[in-house]
């Protein structure tokens, strides 16, 4: 009759790992995400690559959420394009790689206040001309031309 014993000097393989394998191991991207990233417009098809990028792949409850980044102007043709996108991803693999995409909007850079000059007319040259602090006046007038730093 055998007995049933238990050996206390083994340890789970997971503490056997030094943590710096850990986290590289937990933070690595993934093979496929890689290569949906470098091969995005072969995937898609390059008129709708065009038009957005892959962001990040993440997983919840077991399923890849593909997000993508997506100019304003093409906000609606990629959201009408969705299920097409996750249909030409899912036979890129040849599996149910995901079901759902999520989209962000690119934001454009706020350059409009940087080109805003004051437009001085007649009558607002006359009521600057009127200001007697020489300092404040030149700068109002600079600030006219775009020239105030």
């Amino acid at each position: 009759m055998t007995k049933n014993r238990s050996f206390s000097s083994l340890k789970p393989v997971g503490t056997l790992i030094p943590k710096n394998i850990k986290k590289l191991i937990k933070n690595k991207n993934s093979g496929t995400e890689i290569s949906i990233k470098n091969l995005w417009d072969k995937i898609i098809g390059p008129e709708l690559a065009s038009k957005c990028e892959v962001v990040k792949i993440s997983k919840y409850n077991n399923e890849n959420n593909i997000y993508l980044k997506v100019d304003r102007n093409h906000l609606i043709d990629i959201d009408y394009s969705r299920d097409e996108i996750i249909e030409k991803i899912n036979s890129y693999f040849g599996y149910k790689y995901t079901n759902k995409i999520l989209i962000n909007v690119k934001e454009k850079a706020n350059n409009k206040n940087n080109n805003k000059k004051l437009f001085i007319d007649s009558k607002l040259k006359k009521i600057l001309n009127e200001i007697k602090d020489e300092s404040l006046k030149d700068k109002l007038l600079k600030l006219g031309d775009g020239k105030y730093e």
